[in-house]
């Protein structure tokens, strides 16, 4: 095998694994894992756009007005007053929303240290280096 097939066998692996870990993980939250990867995102980075939001899931802003409805009745967010646009709207994660996004993202943070926990400083610094290019890749143009 060359280097490309090995990289790719490790990628799957760990993707797979990441995948069963978040499934249980969001399992025992109640949660249907595309609610919580959109907690994910408006607890990483705040109140945003319908469009804005859709994109960063990369799904059509129909089945995410749906998803949003259902979190709306479900307390886990509100549509709030757009500052910058009268004419917009923003969704932001309630109190409810952001309990559940602190919980997940601090296990999220604890399985990186696991994950992290033997690698040097420096090893550290180029894993990130290395993630961020490879997300760059999968960033759409806005």
């Amino acid at each position: 095998m060359d280097i490309n097939q090995d990289l790719n066998r490790a990628l799957v692996e760990f993707f797979e694994g990441m995948a069963a870990w978040e499934h249980q993980l969001v399992e025992g939250s109640g949660l249907l894992l595309p609610v919580m990867h959109t907690l994910e995102l408006l607890g990483l980075y705040g109140p945003m756009r319908m469009t804005d939001l859709a994109h960063k899931l990369s799904i059509s802003t129909g089945t995410l007005t749906a998803r949003i409805d259902r979190m709306e009745k479900e307390g886990l967010v509100t549509r709030i007053a757009n500052p910058e646009d009268r004419r917009s709207l923003l969704i932001a994660l309630t109190e409810q929303g952001l309990a559940h996004f602190s919980t997940h993202d601090e296990a999220h943070l604890h399985l990186t240290e696991d994950l992290i926990a033997a690698f040097s400083p420096e090893d550290k610094q180029n894993l990130l280096g290395m993630l961020e290019k490879m997300n760059h890749h999968f960033r759409k143009p806005e």
